[in-house]
């Protein structure tokens, strides 16, 4: 299994679980780069017209919102 899938593996069983770095990574290898970031909200484009904002985690928090990593799913395709 690749780091990728195990990745997408971890991101459905527990969102709850998942760091910004892992999410940085999987949308680089998907084809995002990142084009706007106003202080957590890290905003990125693909070239066919995707748009998604991921919030980075602050305050203490080390994960990001479960409900960012569904939306991320649903988005690519993967849920």
């Amino acid at each position: 299994m690749s780091k990728r899938a195990r990745l997408l593996f971890r991101m459905r069983a527990a969102p709850h679980d998942i760091r910004f770095r892992d999410i940085d990574t999987l949308l680089r290898q998907e084809g995002f780069v990142i084009f706007n970031q106003r202080g957590s909200h890290c905003t990125y484009h693909r070239a066919d017209g995707i748009v998604i904002t991921i919030v980075k985690p602050h305050g203490g928090r080390r994960t990001c919102h479960p409900c960012d990593v569904k939306r991320l799913l649903e988005v690519l395709g993967y849920a």
